[in-house]
Order: C-alpha cells, then structure tokens, then sequence
C-alpha cells in the first residue's frame, strides 16, 4: 500500500512538471491570428469560397475583429492582410521577409513557370530580371513604348467603328487592341485578327495561369499526386500541366525566334526585344543572356495582355452603366480637345483631371488582380501578437483596401470618380487617396504598372472622344442593372459577359477616325 502511495505520488509530481513545462512553453508561443475553425488533416479546405474569396475574407476580418486573418489547408498556413496598416507593416516595412513566393507542384514544377519572375522567389535571379524590365517598361514616359500604345489604341477605334452602332461584344476587340500593344513594344509584331497565333498561345496559357497561380490544384497540397499517371481518372490535371509544358516553351521561343529572324534580314522593327538582342550580341553575351531575355519578354507577354483586357473592359461597363459619368468625362476631354477636332494623344496625359479620377475609379472599382500574387514569410515572425509561420501564405486583400470606406467613403462599393475631386470638379483633391495599391505592394508591385496605366488611360480617351458607349446587355440579352454586375473570381477578375453599343459622337469625330487612323487591319509581321 505504502508503495502504492509512493508511486502516485511520484506520478503527480511527474504530472506536475510536465504540465508546467507545457505551460511554460504554450506561453511563450504567440496563437496564430483569429480565423475560422478547421477539421483535422484538412483544415479549412472545405470553407473556402470558390466566388470572390476577397470579400470573404473581410468579413471574416469583421466577424473576429482582426485585420489580419488566419486558416489552413492540407500542409499551408495561408494569412489574409485585410488593411492597409498591415500590408503597409508586412509586405513594405519587413518586405525583405515578405517578398517570396510560395511554391508551387501545379505552376512551377509541373506547367514549368518557375521562369517568369511574377511567380519567381525572391532572390538574385529576380533582381537581375526586375532591373531590366524596368529599365525597358517601368520608366516613366518611355516614348518608344507610348508611341506603340497610341497606335494600338487608334486602330481599336478603327475596328470598332466597322461594328456600325450594332450592338456588340467588345471582348475579342479588347483582346486583339491588348495584344496589338504588348506585342509591338516588346517584340515589334503587329497581329492582324484574333485568330492571330500569337494571341491564340498568350489566351490559352492566361487561362491555365489563372487558376494555376491562385493554388487551385490539389496536388499542389497532396504532393503524392504528382505520381499519378495521366491516363488515370481524374488525373486531368496531368494533361492540362503537359499542356502548360507546351505552351512555356512556346511563349518564350516563338516570338523571340521570330525576332531573331527580322533581325538577320534587317528588318526588324524596334522593340524591346530588338534593342536587348542587339546588346547581347554586341557584348558577345551568349545563350545564357539569351535565355535570360527570353524568360524576362515572356513575362511581359503573359502578363500583360490579360490585365490589359480586364482593365479596359471594366472601363467600358462603367461607362455604359453610367451614362452620367460618361457624359461628363467627354465634357472634360471636349474641353481639352474640342469636339471633334483631334484624337488625343500623350501630349494631353495629366491635363484632364476628370478622366484622371475615372481611370482611377475603375482600377479601384474591380481591381485587376484583387488578392494580387501570393507573398510568402522566409522567418517565423510575429504581428500584433499573432505567429506567422515560416513559410506561410499570405494573402494581401487589395480588394478591402480599395474599398475600405474609411478611405473612400460609405459609398466604397460604387462606381464614383468625384471621390477623387476637389469640390469644385475642376481638379484633383489634395488628399485624393494613392491608387497604387491596384498594382501590389512592395518590391513585389506590378512591374509593369506604367505600361498598364498609360495604355488605359489612352484607351479610354479615345473611346470618349469617338463613341457613346450605349447600355450594357447580359449573356441572355436583358439591359444590365448595376447590382447584378459580379466580376469573376479568377486571378485575373473580368467584367461579365456583356454587349455595348459603341455608337459614333458625331460625323466630325468618324472622319477623324476614317482618315487619322491608319488600317486597323494593316498586315503584321506574320
């Protein structure tokens, strides 16, 4: 009995110990932020919204009183940044913590993106790549790249004055206009149609990267799938990655040869891939500068033709949704440029207030990418008490910045470029809030920002010089409502189908396109 005794007691005291060395250690480590509660081995898989996630996520910043939420899939961490003070503290005050990106089986080892440096970790091969498309894209008022945006944008004009006030579906337009600019700054190729290859490669590979980038295969959370043969059911996934395969070669092979093949016969025209080909070889460079072009034009090629469309897209709904805004910038622009006695051009950039406020009012009405690339944490660290594990996926919500109401106003979720105006309407408010969050954050913003916003703003000039864009119709046909509009929920978010009617200002404002723009369907390279 007495043994029994001493044993119990020994046990207590054991029991003891370890429960204060537990203690002692649970409270020492910081709980990961407030989020929703998960179920074993897979977490919160079975909670995530399929449909505009971002707005999700700020109301679960609301429900747990939080700006910075937390939840988990099978083998992720992933940390949603709700505010601009935490984006502002993590991804620009600790970015060199913050500026990865996380691994993924579907993107970069499968499809075999790991090349373009949008989804490239943080590291020298990075920054030697950032660098020079900076120097080539990021610059601002770089003519040679303004020049081609303007051609771009006239030849648009062009085509859609062939659509005679039928009511159309500007999308294939758009498409053809996006790629028209990024393909004749970068490589000096001019499609002709839609049908074009060149377009045809860059929208197939878009649609893949855009569920791809935003982890939407399991097997980048089940790594054992990888060995799944492609014939096995259900194993779709493998095919669309060969494919994926493919077409990363190709978007990096058959412009560049393109180029090189213009440049043998002396005729290629000035592009950036000209300029950075022609200094290679003159440095007796080699193959691997070569490769290193390739990889930083690709980029550009896939990245930019997308966003493009989804940004001037989201424009011309607007502007049919509002007829009063609309009315009131081709007011501002007639001001600038007289009804119907010239196009604009980039000599007129920054001297119209209100088309200013409208381009910045579409790029904060549907943000282009509104939960942007995925950042990574390389350290554990801590914010506001919270852990965030090495290796964590976090989330910056560009959308809840963009319409947070405390910036913007109670009425964040409507379209109302005046919030960016003075009281008077005649200039720009002093305090107007920078929209440079549509572009990201950090040493990771949007390279090719400059680019982006030049080509919308010259778009959009243009078309409110030239058209009424009349009334916005749904898929089945039914006049649009302003509270029906539901953008997609992919990397890239698009306006819903719609038709327009891009009717013509005026005979005067026909004849300027009639004879001031060249043939929009001018033979390319091709």
């Amino acid at each position: 009995m007495e043994l029994f005794s001493n044993n119990y007691s020994m046990w207590a005291l054991c029991l003891i110990l370890v429960a204060g060395i537990a203690a002692r250690f649970y409270a020492g480590r910081k709980p990961y932020p407030p989020g929703p509660v998960g179920w074993p081995l897979i977490g919160n898989a079975l909670q995530l919204p399929e449909r505009m996630p971002w707005r999700t996520y700020l109301q679960w910043s609301r429900d747990y009183d939080s700006d910075v939420i937390h939840f988990t899939a099978p083998g992720a961490h992933f940390v949603v940044l709700n505010s601009a003070s935490s984006v502002y503290e993590l991804l620009v005050k600790r970015s060199s913590m913050y500026s990865g990106r996380p691994h993924s089986n579907f993107l970069h080892d499968m499809m075999d993106f790991a090349w373009t440096f949008v989804f490239m970790d943080y590291g020298e091969t990075w920054k030697k790549y950032r660098k020079v498309f900076h120097q080539e894209y990021e610059v601002e008022e770089h003519q040679v790249n303004r020049s081609q945006e303007l051609v771009s944008a006239r030849r648009l004009l062009k085509r859609l004055l062939t659509s005679k006030g039928m009511r159309i579906d500007p999308d294939k337009d758009l498409r053809l206009a996006a790629a028209d600019t990024i393909l004749s700054v970068t490589y000096g190729i001019s499609p002709r149609s839609e049908s074009d290859p060149f377009i045809k490669i860059v929208g197939e590979t878009t649609y893949l990267l855009s569920h791809a980038a935003t982890g939407g295969y399991l097997v980048d959370y089940f790594h054992v799938l990888k060995a799944i043969p492609s014939w096995f059911p259900g194993a779709a996934f493998k095919r669309s990655a060969e494919r994926g395969r493919f077409l990363s070669e190709k978007i990096r092979s058959v412009p560049m040869d393109f180029v090189k093949s213009e440049m043998a016969q002396g005729r290629a025209k000035s592009s950036v891939a000209s300029r950075l080909l022609a200094s290679a070889f003159d440095e007796k460079e080699g193959k691997e500068a070569e490769d290193d072009i390739s990889n930083i034009l690709g980029t550009a090629y896939v990245a930019g033709a997308d966003t493009t469309v989804a940004m001037i897209g989201s424009f011309i709904l607007a502007m049919a949704l509002h007829p009063e805004v609309q009315r009131k910038a081709q007011k501002a622009v007639d001001a600038a440029l007289g009804h119907g006695e010239r196009l604009p051009d980039f000599a007129d950039y920054g001297t119209i207030p209100y088309l200013d406020a409208v381009v910045d009012e579409v790029l904060r009405w549907n943000p282009m990418s509104p939960l942007g690339l995925f950042h990574s944490a390389a350290e554990d660290d801590f914010y506001k008490g919270y852990f965030i594990p090495k290796g964590a996926i976090v989330i910056p919500n560009g959308w809840a910045l963009l319409h947070d109401q405390s910036v913007y106003g109670a009425d964040a979720l409507d379209f109302r470029p005046e919030r960016f105006m003075s009281d008077d309407g005649l200039s720009r408010r002093k305090d107007a809030p920078d929209i440079e969050n549509a572009f990201g954050y950090g040493r990771r913003k949007c390279p090719g920002r400059i680019v982006a916003r030049d080509t919308v703003w010259i778009t959009a000039a243009s078309l409110l010089t030239a058209f009424n864009i009349v009334e916005a119709f749904n898929k089945d046909g039914r006049p649009f409502a302003v509270d029906e509009v539901e953008f997609t929920s992919e990397m890239i978010s698009r306006p819903p189908q719609f038709t327009c009617i891009f009717e013509p200002r005026s005979s005067a404002t026909e004849s300027l396109i009639e004879h001031d723009v060249g043939d929009a369907n001018m033979d390319g390279p091709m």
